[in-house]
């Protein structure tokens, strides 16, 4: 075996997925085939029982190294979920919120016996990295993912495995411990402010997200527009980031003539403090990593390789952070260096780059191959994915880039001279267009089938092998095509058959419930709790679902306001009738005390007094509210919470703190989202 490192990651980085899934006596069958392929193709390809006893090693070792991650680190700290008792640790990260609400991450002692990062969320309490947050008593948690949200899988490969709720006896100790790192905090934020103030407010949250990695200023509907138009990756600080300021930093020493010693270290402590100042995002630790294999190689006169660099990378991190092997971040970061850096760059290799067509048609050939190599990540993790992404790569990151770099020449000027006129009109650029290509249903692909996402997992590894085991581009190019068109005939199938379903989704969390009716390509939306949260519920089923069309947008509570939220969360999508209550607007469609219905040839839908009745054919189903006392015919959907002490009905489905819920009346079935 020539390039020893890629084996040993791939065998370790395998280790590590099979102790994942070591209970799925499926994965057991996978790992056996996938150990007697590698067994018969390797000694096709020359290698030795050196090499086979070296890959058998670094499997063992990503399984134990995975499995002693869980016994002697994970578990002690999970059996305090549901226990009572205090905490001490120091601010690790925070987050501010609205109504001087913030969030910290904790690492400290439970009980002062177990070491455990944990997150506390509560009052502002204007503490700094490095004080000491005291909590005398509270409630310990596991994280419980939601519909919107997979926080269990997040958290814990942040190695933060619990969260803390009925707290009382909070106390903070100043200890000035962690100056560099609250300096680096007050510049990201002062410089975030004038990112704002010297451009305007999309200019300024869109290079505070593509600089800092700070996301949370920008506009929703501006994220997804990127995402769907396939250029999201730009808001992840990762290897374009962190490659731009190295190479703008290393430039800078060389025409000052540092030596090259010397501008070796100074970068990779600029690297660190752009890393730490970004919050340590895993994507952008491995760019940083690979940055520092790249200039080490120059360094001592050395030949860099990419996917060595990439190998080393991804045993790094996971050696650190076992958990990270199920980390979005991290997996898609692996995936999209892969296939810029290796993958892209096999298959074009023997393209011409002379004219412009011919650069035109390598570069989108490129862009081609990598989105293909993210593509599994993009469904498995988000439900959807970009059409467009390779031409818009080729024509907007360009932008992006440009953009990002005037920003960080304003940054690194301590945002004293007025030079963002040229990002500001990048910027708005790429957000016209961008959002123009998220209103086109071709440009992107939505996929929620289970079934669907296990064959595009068989068909990903089967192109993968492909590519290391034959090593032939006309037969990855064929494998890879044939699995697109597979994969898309299914998923094809699979939508069709899901929109010919009657299916009643209940979404929502706690006493917050919306009603989604869809059938046959229509859809019909009814807020019956009028929560600020409930139309992300709507947006986020609608979008994985590739619903663009909604016939009625019923709001029966607070509907002023949520009419706001709605037409921001449903920016995208096309909404024929709205239907508000007759005291708060004089649109259209209105509706009084007595609550409104539509009908339908083959269904109806009545709305009266906080109750909601669908019938299709002889199903019918009613959504309540769980304190309700009356007891519906058919299907008894309650949200919320009952009252204390009262007898809840046997026949009902009461969804208490998830109300993510498809009732499916064409086969009589329920499916928990």
């Amino acid at each position: 075996m020539k390039r020893k490192m890629i084996g040993a990651a791939a065998a370790y980085m395998s280790g590590s997925f099979f102790a994942f899934f070591i209970n799925d006596v499926s994965v057991w069958l996978i790992a056996a085939a996938a150990v007697c392929m590698t067994l018969y193709f390797g000694k096709k390809r020359g290698w030795t029982v050196r090499d086979d006893v070296m890959l058998g090693v670094m499997f063992t070792i990503g399984i134990a190294v995975y499995s002693m991650y869980t016994a002697f680190l994970y578990k002690p700290v999970v059996a305090y979920d549901g226990k009572f008792g205090s905490f001490s640790g120091r601010v690790t990260e925070m987050t501010a919120y609205e109504n001087d609400r913030a969030g910290y991450v904790l690492k400290g002692r439970i009980n002062g016996e177990t070491k455990a990062k944990i997150n506390y969320y509560g009052a502002d309490m204007s503490a700094s990295y490095g004080d000491i947050i005291t909590i005398g008593n509270c409630r310990f948690a596991v994280h419980q993912s939601d519909y919107l949200f997979d926080s269990e899988s997040y958290y814990k490969s942040e190695g933060i495995f619990l969260t803390v709720n009925s707290v009382r006896d909070v106390s903070v100790e100043r200890t000035c411990s962690r100056p560099i790192r609250n300096v680096m905090a007050d510049f990201r934020e002062t410089m975030t402010a004038r990112l704002k103030e010297k451009s305007d407010e999309t200019t300024g949250a869109f290079l505070a997200a593509m600089i800092f990695g700070e996301k949370r200023q920008l506009d929703g509907e501006v994220k997804t527009a990127l995402y769907r138009s396939g250029i999201g990756h730009i808001l992840a600080v990762s290897g374009l980031h962190v490659s731009i300021i190295a190479m703008l930093l290393m430039a800078a020493l060389k025409g000052m003539r540092v030596n090259r010693f010397l501008s070796y270290a100074i970068m990779n402590a600029v690297l660190v403090m752009f890393v730490v100042m970004a919050n340590s995002p895993v994507s952008a630790v491995r760019a940083a990593i690979m940055m520092d294999f790249f200039y080490a190689a120059g360094l001592f006169r050395r030949q860099n390789d990419s996917l060595n660099s990439l190998s080393a990378a991804a045993i790094i991190i996971t050696a650190v952070q076992p958990y990270s092997i199920m980390n979005a971040g991290f997996l898609l970061s692996v995936s999209g260096t892969f296939g810029i850096a290796v993958f892209a760059q096999f298959m074009v290799k023997n393209m011409k780059y002379g004219t412009v067509p011919q650069i035109l048609a390598k570069d989108f050939a490129a862009a081609a191959f990598t989105a293909v190599s993210v593509f599994p990540f993009c469904i498995l993790f988000f439900d959807e994915t970009s059409v467009i992404s390779p031409v818009s790569n080729v024509f907007l990151v360009p932008l992006c880039t440009a953009a990002m770099v005037n920003g960080v020449a304003f940054v690194l000027t301590g945002g004293v001279l007025p030079i963002l006129f040229p990002a500001r009109v990048f910027v708005n650029v790429v957000v016209e267009i961008t959002e123009r290509m998220a209103r086109v249903k071709a440009f992107h692909a939505a996929c929620n089938s289970d079934d669907a996402k296990r064959l595009l997992i068989f068909l990903g590894i089967a192109c993968v092998g492909l590519y290391f085991i034959g090593h032939s581009r006309k037969a990855v190019a064929v494998g890879t095509a044939l699995s697109i068109a597979v994969f898309g005939i299914f998923s094809a199938a699979e939508l069709k058959r899901h929109r010919s379903e009657f299916i009643v989704a209940v979404l929502g969390k706690g006493s917050s419930a919306a009603v989604v009716v869809t059938y046959g390509g229509a859809a019909d939306i009814i807020d019956i709790s009028g929560n600020n949260r409930s139309s992300d519920y709507v947006g986020h089923y609608l979008a994985v679902n590739g619903i663009d069309e909604a016939d009625h947008l019923a709001l029966t509570k607070n509907a002023a306001e949520q009419y706001g939220n709605y037409m921001e969360k449903l920016r995208f999508v096309e909404i024929s009738e709205l239907l508000i209550p007759s005291d708060v607007g004089t649109a259209d469609h209105v509706f009084d005390e007595n609550g409104f219905s539509i009908n339908r040839s083959s269904y109806s839908i009545g709305y009266a007094e906080g109750v909601l009745t669908v019938e299709f054919g002889s199903e019918k189903v009613t959504v309540q509210p769980a304190a309700s006392e009356d007891i519906a015919e058919g299907w008894d959907i309650r949200y919320g919470s009952p009252k204390k002490g009262a007898e809840t009905v046997e026949s009902a489905v009461y969804l208490a703190n998830g109300n993510n819920i498809e009732i499916v009346l064409t086969d009589g079935t329920e499916r928990r989202l």
